[in-house]
């Protein structure tokens, strides 16, 4: 039980780098879609 502080500080970096990690796709992800949508409207456009 004395190790409990070290296990908790790792368990929360574990959590924050997943965090981060999520963030950081949910971001790619809608930049993606605008990127997609702005496409599909140029290509529509054209016809």
């Amino acid at each position: 039980m004395k190790n409990l502080g070290s296990v908790m500080v790792a368990y929360m970096i574990g959590w924050g780098v997943f965090f981060i990690y999520f963030v950081t796709v949910a971001r790619r992800t809608a930049e993606l879609r605008k990127d997609v949508e702005r496409l599909k409207q140029s290509l529509t456009r054209g016809k």
